[in-house]
């Protein structure tokens, strides 16, 4: 993905995420149907179906929002989620002939990995659309990098960000004890966005580590939007309880 004019950093790194993780929600899941190609279009998907969403496999698509191009979309690419973010939408087109290969929408939304989907994709087109159009889309977080040892979130501060580790490793750390352990592609902090509760506990790198950053009232958005961003963190939250455990048990058993 690309924007049609210079890219900041920000787009660049997001659209390179957002495309690894369309890959991996991809992965395993069979097509809808056949893929089609469309000729000069300037509405894409406009006669297309509801419950689906597309992959490119051949040329390229544009996206516009308010008549101006926003964002251009290449091979590889996951068309036609905008639907499910809390961002202003627009239409794609294409100017020459382009391939697309369905997939059924509720299949790829019930993918474990579709919060993170969300996080890369709501990053990625607030900064387009606030390169582009508007300024009030512009995000206050995007992408941060730690050092190893360096503190990511600290234990007692307010909540303004959820975080999700793109590159690296991380321990939660309780008074000083390790409660828990933080690996890449994993969302964190959003308990105390939800609990509207201060930090629990700090979160230090233990590698070098890159981290997407979120204000809360964006995620608020899209946990609006998509409900089930919840339960995905649930059952994170919940195996990372149960890693908890064994270790606590192991640690009685050595004693």
């Amino acid at each position: 993905m690309h924007l049609p004019h210079k890219q900041s950093d920000l787009i660049t790194d997001c659209a390179a995420h957002l495309r690894e993780a369309g890959t991996e929600l991809l992965s395993g899941l069979s097509p809808a149907g056949e893929t089609t190609s469309f000729g000069v279009s300037h509405d894409l998907l406009g006669n297309g179906e509801k419950d689906r969403l597309w992959l490119i496999t051949e040329g390229e698509a544009f996206y516009r929002v308010g008549g101006k191009q926003v964002t251009r979309h290449s091979a590889g690419d996951l068309i036609g989620l905008e639907r499910e973010l809390p961002v202003e939408t627009g239409v794609y087109g294409c100017s020459e002939p382009v391939t697309l290969e369905p997939y059924h929408r509720e299949e790829v939304m019930g993918q474990a990995r579709f919060a993170h989907y969300l996080m890369y994709a709501n990053a990625f087109y607030r900064a387009s659309l606030a390169q582009e159009i508007r300024a009030e889309f512009q995000p206050s977080a995007g992408f941060m990098h730690f050092m190893a040892g360096e503190t990511i979130i600290h234990q007692g501060s307010e909540a303004h960000q959820v975080y999700t580790l793109l590159e690296g490793k991380a321990h939660a750390l309780r008074d000083g004890l390790k409660v828990g352990e933080i690996n890449a592609n994993e969302i964190f902090g959003a308990l105390a966005v939800f609990t509207r509760q201060k930090r629990m506990a700090s979160v230090v790198a233990v590698s070098d580590c890159t981290v997407l950053a979120v204000r809360k009232e964006e995620f608020a958005d899209l946990v609006e939007m998509q409900p089930q961003i919840c339960l995905g963190l649930v059952e994170e939250l919940a195996d990372k309880i149960n890693q908890l455990n064994g270790q606590l048990l192991a640690q009685q058993a050595k004693g």
